[in-house]
């Protein structure tokens, strides 16, 4: 049914590959998982990587088409959305590299686009929809806690990095890799596993503190200022003066060539205090991030109405092609009839 093209990636048990779909040509990611060298606590979180990504599906999370389990060679084949323009690491690399910074406008759509994945994450419903008038300002007591939370659904990914940020290329941004995500039962819960990337991990998980989704806030913080300063807030040459700096929560200001309001935002998120950390409910309603989910909400819509008018000549096309084919019927059944009509008369 498929046909592999290349491989991506190769990790401790097993590899990562760009896959064909022989029957219409659809490109899609595998994950070709062994879970036979796994110890239970691996396998479990294998198990809850597939039901969490059954789970979650936005526009803004890499889509879980389905997935093969082969008992016999204890493998597990997880098919899922291919993304065609690689990863945030790429954007960081090349603007390091030639020592331009992302432009602004790019910076806030990721960032826009990031929080409503986390959004969807976090409460377990998508984000609210956004109204025509974007600048108004949104009562406070409205963002405290947003209605209608999937409190069965709500989930920390818990490894928020430049790597698994990945990227199409109409600038659509995808979050992927729940490979280390976690799905609370109950939104308030408490995890307290010590999982993640060091660099963009919080302060609590860290320390072995309980933790909530804010920790995944904290990560998206370091994350958009990567983005910005072509490095990560805190760097270090050892693990343990990287814990330390991080403790500490003190990181260089970023590039002047920022607004001072993206930068007050992604500042706000790398807060050493989770609760002082603004959450998903309360980054979506800022004006920058409305604005360019409004955009991209239009770009969307743009999109599907394109789709919906090609679907349409197409249509066209096919009945111009039937009625052809029907008008070539009827002219040749009349010309039967009256060749008959004729060979007859001319018989009598």
């Amino acid at each position: 049914e498929f046909e592999v093209l290349e491989l991506i990636g190769k990790g401790s048990f097993g590899y990562v590959r760009k896959v064909k779909r022989k029957n219409d040509g659809k490109l899609f990611v595998r994950k070709e998982i062994s879970y036979d060298r796994m110890d239970p606590k691996e396998r479990s979180q294998l198990v809850a990587e597939i039901r969490i990504l059954k789970t979650v599906s936005h526009p803004n999370i890499v889509q879980y088409i389905y997935h093969e389990h082969d008992s016999d060679t204890s493998m597990v084949y997880l098919y899922m959305e291919y993304c065609d323009n690689g990863d945030l690491s790429k954007v960081i690399k090349n603007a390091k590299t030639t020592g331009n910074h992302v432009p602004e406008d790019l910076v806030w759509s990721i960032f826009a686009q990031l929080v409503s994945a986390l959004y969807r994450c976090h409460y377990g419903v998508d984000p609210p929809p956004i109204k025509d008038n974007i600048f108004k300002s949104t009562p406070s007591s409205s963002l405290s806690h947003p209605e209608n939370i999937n409190n069965d659904k709500v989930v920390i990914h818990r490894d928020i990095k430049p790597d698994n940020v990945f990227l199409l290329k109409n600038n659509i941004v995808k979050l992927g890799d729940f490979g280390l995500a976690k799905l609370l039962t109950c939104e308030n819960d408490l995890a307290s596993t010590y999982v993640g990337t060091p660099y963009y991990m919080s302060p609590e998980v860290l320390t072995n503190r309980p933790y909530t989704p804010l920790c995944d806030i904290w990560s998206l913080g370091c994350v958009m200022y990567e983005l910005c300063a072509s490095h990560p807030p805190f760097e270090a040459k050892s693990h343990i003066e990287l814990y330390q700096k991080i403790k500490k929560g003190i990181f260089p200001s970023l590039p002047n060539n920022y607004s001072s309001k993206l930068k007050s935002t992604i500042t706000a998120c790398i807060n050493i205090d989770p609760d002082q950390r603004p959450p998903a409910c309360i980054l979506i309603q800022e004006t920058s991030i409305k604005i360019f989910r409004k955009e991209l909400e239009l770009k969307l819509k743009e999109k599907q109405l394109i789709s919906i008018e090609n679907n349409l000549k197409k249509l066209e096309e096919k009945l111009r092609e039937n009625m052809k084919v029907e008008f070539e019927k009827i002219r040749i059944n009349y010309q039967n009839e009256f060749e008959f009509v004729v060979k007859q008369s001319v018989d009598k």
